[in-house]
């Protein structure tokens, strides 16, 4: 029971991490991309792709882990370890942007998609990671077949209210607070933590 009540405690942490990198990565790829609106649909749609992506695997091999929370364990571990990198990713892709830029000058349209995909490519490996940890976490919590669906539902709920909380804190608090850099890198070390 009580490594039930860490667990739930882990994933509303974990919630409120994934909504401080999503609000933190719209603001850096804003810089990459020159528009707003072009560094939320990146961000919304590979964050949501990821997740859906990292369910689908997370689910496929749940039943063929040994201990899904040390498995647990280990995607937190990579989703804190990789997110820690980032904004050196974005500075490594900067060539690759301004190449964009370039070569498709006369082709807006272009330039945007291929600059969407190269920014997605940097997210989607963090997500998806962040995708397979419902299903994982769902496979320890829930031991009676009959009581599923309210397990992983509370465990949905929980990781959800650690959303909220992470969509509003990361605005009025962490990065007034610590800026940019330092509100990837304190959610990096949660995710560290956790794992």
């Amino acid at each position: 029971m009580q490594a039930r009540f860490w667990v739930l405690v882990f994933f509303f942490l974990s919630g409120m991490t994934g909504l401080l990198y999503e609000v933190v990565w719209t603001r850096l790829l804003t810089l990459v991309m020159g528009n707003t609106h072009y560094s939320v649909s990146t961000v919304l749609t590979t964050f949501m792709g990821g997740l859906a992506l990292g369910s689908f695997l997370g689910g496929r091999i749940v039943d063929r882990i040994d201990n899904p929370l040390r498995f647990y364990a280990k995607l937190e571990l990579a989703i804190g370890v990789f997110c820690f990198l980032i904004p050196f990713l974005i500075e490594v892709i900067q060539p690759i942007l301004k190449w964009i830029y370039l070569t498709h000058q006369g082709a807006y349209l272009k330039a945007s998609f291929d600059r969407f995909l190269v920014c997605s490519f940097i997210l989607i490996i963090p997500t998806t990671c962040m995708g397979a940890t419902l299903p994982v976490l769902g496979r320890f919590i829930s031991c009676n077949p009959r009581l599923v669906g309210k397990d992983v539902g509370t465990l949905y709920a929980i990781n959800t209210f650690g959303a909220v909380l992470g969509a509003l804190s990361s605005v009025f608090v962490f990065m007034p607070w610590l800026g940019l850099r330092g509100t990837l890198w304190l959610a990096a070390l949660i995710n560290v933590a956790i794992g």
